[in-house]
């Protein structure tokens, strides 16, 4: 079988998935029926080895030499600006630390020091904390924003109003730096189950907007309390998600959407 006959490509909402034979996972990055095109074309490399294929953490087209992060890049910004960037010792950042996302949401440009640094410290405790909240990082192409989202997988109190916290989105003018270096702080603070007053945060942190979304009050039956967390409960024909009775416990959100008209006034 040809090797690029291996390669399966499905158009999902506004994504193209690429199926590599023999990956557990899929690649993803934007539909537009020119980047279809490309990637149609890409002929990527199959890892033939179960020791190849765990290690194969970036997508590798033969044909275009190169991965599927900087064809991604490429088509929005141009391989000029790429090498140009490359030359000044930036990278193609992956917001997520996922090498198959290759949404242009899910990359940007950072210094490599920079991004080791990220490494170290930061993309830990974002991983870490998953528990108590999700927080993710987006690159919004279309205004030229970056927006952080942070769903809360525990109960977890707003300072001033005593109301549970659901979700939360910052938007951000475009810098990548300033988000990266707010969004530290944040998630730290979360980890450390530090209690969160949002003028305070209008104080210290740089965003220019937030969301905030509060979860429902509910009034648990007995049977219902009994309930571990991560279970689901009705009410009126909705279903809600009970996070977070202890510690330790883990919820079903790893991460919310981001809003693409969001804009900067």
């Amino acid at each position: 079988m040809d090797k690029k006959e291996q390669v399966t490509l499905k158009v999902w909402n506004d994504k193209i998935s690429i199926n590599i034979m023999g990956m557990k996972k899929l690649a993803f990055v934007d539909h537009t029926p020119e980047m279809y095109d490309l990637i149609k074309n890409a002929r990527f490399r199959i890892p033939e080895t179960e020791e190849a294929k765990e290690n194969y953490k970036y997508p590798y087209s033969k044909e275009y030499k190169k991965t599927l992060h900087q064809i991604s890049f490429d088509y929005y910004f141009g391989e000029e600006l790429r090498k140009e960037a490359y030359s000044k010792d930036y990278i193609i950042e992956h917001l997520d630390n996922d090498g198959f996302n290759c949404s242009i949401s899910n990359l940007f440009l950072l210094k490599k020091i920079k991004n080791t640094y990220k490494g170290w410290n930061f993309d830990k405790v974002v991983d870490n904390s998953k528990h108590i909240a999700a927080l993710r990082i987006y690159h919004v192409l279309e205004n030229r924003t970056f927006q952080i989202t942070i769903a809360f997988n525990e109960l977890y109190h707003n300072d001033h109003t005593g109301k549970s916290l659901e979700k939360i989105r910052l938007l951000y003018p475009y810098n990548y730096e300033i988000v990266l270096q707010d969004a530290e702080q944040i998630i730290e603070a979360i980890s450390n189950r530090e209690n969160i007053n949002f003028e305070r945060w209008k104080e210290i942190y740089r965003f220019k907007d937030i969301r905030i979304e509060y979860a429902p009050e509910l009034q648990l039956t007995e049977e219902e309390e009994k309930q571990p967390p991560g279970s689901l409960v009705i009410r009126d024909g909705h279903y809600y998600l009970l996070v977070g009775k202890t510690d330790t416990s883990v919820g079903l959100i790893t991460s919310i959407p981001y809003d693409k008209n969001w804009n900067i006034e």
